[in-house]
């Protein structure tokens, strides 16, 4: 007769892992690249969002212009290099930004005292 009920704390553990986690349908935002997306995508984003990030920071001081990297279209679409298969495009487009915010600061820096 226990070994009928041996096995009930395993099958309660997974009907608590299949039921839903967010019941109301809310959007749930990460800080984190979500299950499956990868490490690969995540330097990906980085690297071309810093690359992008460099050469818009060097156009900028070079031309005397003011510390903005809003006024940039990659800054604000922030999918450049972007693939489907990525996964999550609002966490490429996070990760994009954290690198073009690295590039611009450092080629603007570096330039704006050469002028």
């Amino acid at each position: 007769m226990t070994t009928r009920f041996r096995f009930l704390p395993t099958v309660a553990l997974l009907g608590a892992l299949a039921a839903p986690a967010c019941a109301s349908g809310a959007v749930v935002y990460r800080s984190e690249p979500p299950r499956g997306y990868g490490v690969e995508a995540e330097r990906i984003a980085h690297d071309n969002g810093f690359r992008d990030g460099r050469d818009a920071g060097e156009k900028d001081a070079r031309k005397g212009r003011s510390f903005s990297m809003e006024r940039h279209d990659d800054w604000r679409d922030a999918d450049d290099g972007y693939r489907r298969n990525f996964g999550d495009k609002e966490f490429y487009r996070r990760e994009f930004r954290e690198g073009f915010r690295a590039g611009y600061s450092e080629a603007y820096n570096r330039f704006a005292h050469r002028r």
